[in-house]
């Protein structure tokens, strides 16, 4: 499965961080939420980075798949495009 490899770094990183993961079967079972958690962020960030919009791809992953800004609903580093996110919604 091609997971956008090189497309972001942020992706990059956290696609070895799961293969780290599914690597080590030491005590899995207590890991094994935490890892399936990861498996659907990386799937997410993929399908962005692949098809979505950059500003959007790069929120995903600036927030999600990098730093730690949490994991919560608007958790976004400094200097986020949120003009172009926004400019997605058309407002009535």
């Amino acid at each position: 499965m091609d997971l956008a490899t090189g497309a972001d770094h942020r992706l990059d990183d956290a696609v070895a961080r799961l293969r780290k993961e599914l690597g080590d079967l030491s005590a899995i079972e207590l890991r094994a939420r935490r890892i399936v958690e990861t498996m659907a962020l990386v799937l997410q960030g993929s399908l962005l980075v692949r098809h979505g919009p950059a500003a959007v791809a790069d929120a995903f992953c600036a927030s999600r798949l990098a730093g730690d800004w949490g994991v919560a609903f608007g958790t976004l580093p400094p200097g986020t495009d949120t003009g172009a996110i926004l400019g997605r919604v058309p407002l009535p």
